[in-house]
């Protein structure tokens, strides 16, 4: 039965998906004027479709003590993995259930589910066979409050055009082959190589193929998972805006508000090409043809409202790194975004005392020429600060119950993490979702967390390879010194250390 799901048996690496957390889709829709209005932020229910090895789910249910937060996966392998990490992290609003879409109807849903406020579906969408897409539109029929939210992540077009031929190559050459994934995707992977050796027209640019093959040898379940499907289908952002429509989802914004908009991203002659296209085009679709958008992150909605962008002044945002390592820096498709020298000072300064709200921000002598909309951008999608979900100083409680998490993340990920380069996260209670983080920087991370001082010799000594010797710990030192240095008094600002 799993064959009919192509490489559903692959297992896939850990990571956390930041732009998919309630609290960055809600700055992220109200950006785009999109109403999004749980009516109780801390009592969500919260669905992750291929939840993977729950890593987002887990660092979410950290983060939120009063979320239901639910994972749902084909593989019982993941689903297991996820309970293992949900039971030792002690996360009791967590869990996770084996499912085929394929077999779930709407009586099905409404026995396993409750309604839910948020839905994440990241890479999913374009990699199953169209009896699985069913069943996640009869899901979300089903069990989607009004008003509630979809994060849809997937391989779109035109972007991955070039890809097409690579993804049939990759497919049939691991077919006929025998052994594991490994040797699947190392027979696949050569055949490529070869067919580039000797000129073949049809393969993606030197620059997109070079890290398809790279990431495919570094973790083969990759490599299985992603293109060895014959369900691999990118799609239309109109194809599958048409699809949720049928269960009532109108397009809300982009995830990633500074790739959205066409002021940021084109390019003078690509506006004036975008002003005078027919009016049977669609935006996305022009957009998508202008910029390289290989990968969408679409936030839906059931049931669009406007006017979300009123409450930009009251959103509150907190520095994501040390005032001194702080720039406020945007790099779009058409170039570098920078805020002046005096605006950047400004606002840096009132920061560093504490978090502040978008419109405090705006109304600082010499921001006149900046709005809170303007801001929303420049600070948060720069990665210059973080929006907060609730007050900072979390009680005591919840702050042990998100550090257990982010000690079990570390413990049970984090050399799988470092080996293919996945980013992890830290469970903070106060942006109501985790802070992306490289493993090593989490373990810097845990081990405050567990009270050791911030220095970074003994740090070094406590986290680094007993059998690397005198260089290897001199490395980690410095290392350490270095993410002390950018991110402590950020981390202690927002209640991670």
């Amino acid at each position: 039965m799993r064959a009919r799901h192509g490489a559903a048996d692959a297992r896939y690496f850990a990571a956390y998906q930041r732009d998919a957390a309630p609290p960055r889709m809600h700055l992220a829709l109200a950006v785009a004027d999109t109403v999004w209005a749980p009516a109780d932020r801390d009592r969500l229910a919260v669905l992750d479709i291929g939840c993977g090895r729950g890593v987002t789910a887990c660092l979410l249910a950290a983060a939120n003590p009063g979320w239901d937060v639910i994972g749902l996966d084909f593989q019982p392998a993941h689903v297991a993995e996820a309970r293992e990490m949900e039971a030792e992290a002690g996360l009791a609003n967590a869990r996770f259930i084996e499912a085929d879409l394929a077999e779930f109807d709407e009586d099905k849903a409404a026995s396993l589910l409750p309604e839910v406020d948020a839905v994440i579906c990241n890479g999913v969408w374009t990699w199953v066979p169209d009896a699985v897409r069913a069943g996640i539109l009869r899901l979300l029929r089903a069990r989607m409050k009004p008003g509630g939210i979809l994060f849809m992540g997937y391989n779109a077009l035109p972007g991955f055009a070039d890809c097409i031929a690579l993804q049939r190559l990759l497919e049939e050459a691991a077919r006929g082959e025998p052994g594991g994934e490994a040797e699947r995707g190392a027979a696949a992977l050569a055949a490529v190589e070869a067919l580039r050796a000797a000129g073949a027209k049809h393969l993606p640019p030197d620059a997109v193929l070079d890290h398809i093959l790279m990431r495919g040898r570094r973790n083969p379940a990759t490599l299985a998972h992603e293109w060895l499907t014959p369900f691999w289908r990118p799609v239309f952002h109109g194809d599958l805006a048409r699809d949720l429509a049928r269960v009532g989802l109108e397009y809300g914004g982009y995830a990633r508000p500074e790739h959205g908009q066409a002021e940021l991203n084109l390019t003078p002659e690509q506006q004036a090409a975008m002003g005078a296209a027919p009016p049977g085009f669609a935006r996305e679709t022009l957009l998508d043809t202008l910029l390289n958008r290989r990968f969408r992150t679409d936030i839906f909605v059931r049931g669009r409202r406007t006017g979300a962008r009123r409450s930009l002044p009251g959103v509150r945002v907190t520095l994501a790194a040390a005032p001194e390592a702080s720039r406020v820096v945007l790099q779009t498709q058409s170039g570098q975004a920078e805020l002046p020298d005096e605006q950047s000072a400004a606002i840096i300064e009132r920061l560093a005392r504490s978090p502040a709200t978008l419109g405090e921000l705006a109304a600082l002598p010499g921001n006149e020429d900046l709005n809170p909309l303007d801001l929303a951008v420049m600070l948060v999608h720069s990665g210059f600060a973080h929006p907060l979900w609730r007050d900072p100083a979390a009680d005591a409680g919840a702050k042990a119950r998100a550090a257990r998490c982010n000690a079990v993340l570390l413990h049970r990920l984090g050399r799988d993490a470092v080996a293919i380069d996945a980013p992890l996260g830290a469970a903070v209670p106060g942006l109501g979702c985790a802070v992306q983080m490289s493993a090593a920087e989490l373990a810097v991370a845990v081990v405050l967390q567990e009270g050791s001082a911030p220095d970074a010799a003994a740090l070094a000594a406590r986290l680094a390879d007993p059998e690397g010797g005198p260089e290897a710990l001199e490395g980690a030192r410095a290392g350490i010194a270095d993410v002390l240095a950018q991110r402590l008094a950020a981390w202690r600002m927002m209640g991670l250390a």
